[in-house]
């Protein structure tokens, strides 16, 4: 479980965030090739990945 600061959460949020939009871009590209799909929904600190109707998306939790 965290135990720092309320600050040191937001920052680690939003680095999970960013991550999660590297992965929505390698989501894509993965599609991309056509070779099926990668599947639905990841969970992670950041918010969820989900797929759309366009590609992937990261949305709040």
């Amino acid at each position: 479980m965290f135990t720092g600061t309320p600050e040191e959460l937001q920052r680690r949020e939003q680095q999970a965030k960013n991550i999660a939009g590297r992965i929505v871009m390698l989501l894509d590209d993965l599609e991309a090739l056509g070779l099926g799909n990668v599947g639905g929904q990841l969970h992670t600190p950041g918010g969820i990945i989900r797929q759309t109707g366009r590609g992937w998306t990261v949305t709040a939790r």
